[in-house]
This record gives structure tokens, sequence and C-alpha cells, in this order.
């Protein structure tokens, strides 16, 4: 019994990486992810991915990286150093799939050409560059 409530517990902390809401004004889900910081950069913050009609719409909310760059990339912020050794589905690729709007104060807003579907079925993540260091990410699944 002990065991069955240890792995119910785990598996309900591994599912709240990525978090959809409904938009009631719209009727469509939205997907929120923690942008959090990496060293003591002081960046964090929150991605929303909002989908409508075959794209995606990316809004960063994000302190302490304005002018910084975002993008969208393939793995998970884990091996974002260092993917040597990582699964291949995990793997962090440097390039990334869609470069996201610099962020402006503390935001940022992209429209790209992307589904939930495509959004949700390879783990990938949303990074904040600061030059070629990565400062801040955020897994989405």
């Amino acid at each position: 019994m002990k065991k069955l409530l240890l792995a119910s517990a785990i598996a309900g902390l591994s599912v709240g990486l990525t978090t959809p809401t409904m938009a009631a004004e719209d009727n469509y889900e939205q997907y929120q992810a923690a942008i959090d910081q990496r060293g003591d950069s002081g960046v964090s913050g929150t991605a929303i991915f909002i989908p409508q009609n075959g794209e995606m719409t990316v809004k960063l909310n994000v302190e302490n990286a304005d002018g910084m760059s975002a993008g969208l990339h393939k793995g998970i912020c884990r091996y974002a150093e260092d993917s040597d050794g990582a699964p291949d589905l995990l793997a962090f690729d440097e390039d990334p799939l869609f470069e996201l709007s610099a962020v402006d104060g503390n935001e940022s807003s992209t429209t790209i050409e992307l589904s939930a579907e495509g959004l949700m079925g390879d783990p990938q993540s949303v990074a904040i560059h600061d030059g070629s260091s990565i400062v801040a990410c955020g897994n989405i699944q």
C-alpha cells in the first residue's frame, strides 16, 4: 500500500510542469510553464502558450531580462549546458526550433506556426539567452 501511495505521489508531481487552463472568453486551452533562473542570473518568469487556428502565441513575462533573446528549444533544461549522454528525446538542442521576440521590459509576445499537439508532443523548453549563455529555462513538458 505504501508503494502505491508513493508511486501516486511521484506521478502527481511529474504532471505539474505544464498547467493547462481554460480561457472562457475564447473557449480554448492555454498552457503555462515556469521559467526558472539558472545559476544566480536573477532571471525568472512565466511562459504562456495560447493555441488558436493552427498557430501558437507565446507570451513571456520575465523579470530582469530586458533586451535578452528567447527561444523555443527541443529537449529539456536539465541538458541545456551539456547534452552528452542524454537520451535523444531529452537532449537540449542549442539551435531553437523557433526564435521568440526579445524581451522588452518584462514581456515578449510571438506568434509561431505550431499547434497544441506540436507543443505537447516531444519534450521542449523555452530558454532566455543573454548572448550565448542561457540564464533561465522552463520545461514545457
